[in-house]
């Protein structure tokens, strides 16, 4: 089994890498935009590619086809929304070279990626709550109060974000992103709860972790977690799935207010802390490829109920 890895300058890069080498006969060649010597994960990998950002689609896919073609690779697994995105919309051109992208069907991913989009898909749902959002064109009455936060519709890491405190900035705002694609909501304070989630492709087998996120960096990735076994947010992560049509790995994050969990977004990869699913005892990255490879999605123990922490390692790759 050969296996392409994306944007191994990630934070979830290590630790996927690790957990896919360690299947028997898997192999695995790593690309990034960055140079090699820039990439701590590089280390860990047969070859490393450097390829274009996927933001030049035409460039990007074709490097990324060509690499597969020359690596003779089974599966390609992007780690990254923009890699997701666009690998999505090209993914017959790989599937006619034989490539397995390792990713959802396209319907769910572009309904995963869009807050409005998934704000609209489970308001009226009878178990699962999600947090209110609008369009922030949107001139009628809104239901929530100040402060709100505007963000992308389709963003990721918590770019773009921005608190509004009241309707002066509110109509700033308005005037400032009329061009671009962005959401509003309430600004609430609560716990987070990320459910890392795998989901075979007929749903019939899902494995799901959940953790509390105790510390976290200003783009949402946690570095001091909590896991929680058997908790609410499992079933709830397991709907979403559900209903969204998610495949292989994902993450679920909730909002805990008041003790009442509220959806606040859903990511059809793997999450930054996808390490502490693994390091509780579930191999994530080998269950992913299992998805969408025919095999059979291991169930999941419940994690022990511990607290884990990150943090960084020097190395200098110039050699």
């Amino acid at each position: 089994m050969k296996c392409l890895v994306t944007a191994i300058g990630s934070m979830s890069a290590e630790v996927v890498i690790r957990a896919i080498k360690y299947q028997s006969g898997a192999e695995v060649i790593g690309c990034d935009m960055h140079p090699r010597e820039w990439i701590a994960a590089s280390r860990l990998v047969t070859r490393f590619y450097r390829v274009p950002p996927s933001v030049s689609e035409t460039v990007y896919i074709s490097r990324v086809l060509e690499i597969c073609q020359l690596e003779d690779i089974d599966f390609l697994i992007p780690l990254t929304d923009p890699e997701v995105d666009v690998l999505s919309l090209n993914r017959q051109v790989f599937n006619d070279a034989g490539v397995t992208i390792c990713i959802s069907a396209q319907a769910a991913i572009c309904a995963a990626r869009d807050k409005l989009a998934v704000y609209q898909s489970f308001y009226n749902h009878p178990r699962i709550r999600v947090i209110p959002t609008a369009d922030l064109q949107e001139r009628g009455s809104l239901d929530f109060s100040f402060p709100m936060l505007a963000k992308p519709r389709c963003g990721r890491s918590s770019e773009g974000h921005v608190i509004i405190p009241d309707a002066a900035s509110l109509q700033f705002w308005r005037e400032r992103f009329s061009l671009q694609d962005y959401i509003i909501q309430p600004r609430y304070s609560g716990d987070v709860f990320v459910v890392d989630i795998v989901r075979s492709l007929d749903g019939s087998r899902v494995a799901t972790m959940t953790r509390q996120e105790l510390v976290r960096t200003a783009n949402g990735a946690g570095i001091t977690v909590r896991m929680w076994p058997k908790h609410v947010c499992d079933a709830l992560a397991m709907e979403v799935a559900d209903i969204l049509g998610l495949s292989g790995c994902a993450n679920v994050e909730f909002l805990v207010v008041d003790g009442l969990p509220l959806l606040m977004d859903v990511n059809p990869r793997f999450s930054a802390g996808v390490v502490f699913s693994i390091i509780s005892g579930y191999n994530m990255a080998a269950n992913h490829i299992r998805c969408f490879n025919g095999g059979f999605v291991e169930l999941c123990p419940p994690p022990p109920e511990k607290v884990y922490t990150r943090g960084f390692v020097e190395y200098s790759l110039k050699d």
